[in-house]
């Protein structure tokens, strides 16, 4: 009889051993499963000046110890450009025993456009003047909004006109996308008697097949002791807005010996 309740214990026991040791190992097999990541393959459509919670859209996670783990969800990376306007998002999650999943997923920006730059000055000197270009120069783009800090002035290239050399500038955004310009820069002797054409802007884009009035551009004409109107300005260089390209309207008015002359660059895009 004794012996019988021996080997019922003893049977008990190792039941009960069993199903722990299997409890144990279930549970740590299921700590060694990384959780899932559900990606979407569809393109995500959003606007390049979206907050990073958009780009979190339609993608969830679940972790067989954890559950519903969605809200560890963190971006990864961005990718450069893919095109003209997509790029990819890598997306990764950690469970509670940081075992980690990862997916990748194409946007697409709705907005997207290449950087641009505006002028803030004329990029006009005397002679005696130190040239210092940047300070007058700024950029913008629809991810990164100011990217001033970011430009970059490359070359300078002489023409056949003494007074009058190109620069060529550059800023290259977050997600890798270059703007490139060549601006002309006017360096004059020292002359209060010279006239004087100011602009509205000195740098504009336009979409292409858009109109174009060079002689709209013009703010003011100032000619020491006269009256004259902006009619009178002599305006050069062809804008063709049905070619995309960068074009350069030269303003020119004389009196006497004097020859004031502004410059307009135009980007057709």
């Amino acid at each position: 009889m004794k012996t019988i309740k021996q080997v019922i214990i003893l049977l008990f026991v190792l039941l009960l051993a069993g199903r722990i040791a299997t409890y144990y190992y279930l549970g740590s097999a299921d700590r060694l499963v990384p959780p899932v990541l559900h990606c979407p393959t569809e393109v995500l459509a959003v606007s390049a000046s979206d907050k990073e919670s958009a780009l979190l859209q339609g993608i969830s996670a679940t972790d067989a110890q954890d559950g519903d783990i969605t809200n560890r969800i963190t971006i990864s990376s961005i990718s450069s450009l893919i095109g003209n306007d997509s790029a990819k998002v890598t997306y990764i999650v950690f469970d509670s025993d940081d075992n980690m999943a990862s997916c990748v997923r194409r946007i697409r920006y709705v907005d997207y456009h290449r950087p641009t730059f505006s002028i803030t000055k004329p990029l006009v000197f005397s002679s005696t003047e130190t040239i210092s270009i940047l300070p007058r120069l700024e950029a913008h783009d629809v991810v990164d909004g100011d990217l001033s800090n970011r430009i970059r002035v490359s070359t300078q290239d002489a023409t056949s006109n003494s007074e009058l050399f190109m620069v060529s500038i550059q800023v290259t955004n977050s997600v890798g996308d270059t703007a490139l310009l060549q601006l002309p820069v006017l360096q004059m002797d020292s002359n209060p008697m010279r006239p004087q054409i100011i602009l509205k802007d000195y740098l504009v884009y336009l979409d292409q097949h858009s109109s174009f009035d060079a002689l709209s551009y013009i703010e003011s004409l100032k000619v020491p002791g006269q009256n004259i109107p902006i009619t009178d300005v002599e305006v050069s260089g062809e804008v063709n807005t049905k070619e995309c390209g960068t074009y350069y309207v030269y303003y020119n008015y004389t009196s006497g010996n004097n020859v004031g002359t502004s410059i307009l660059t135009v980007v057709v895009q």
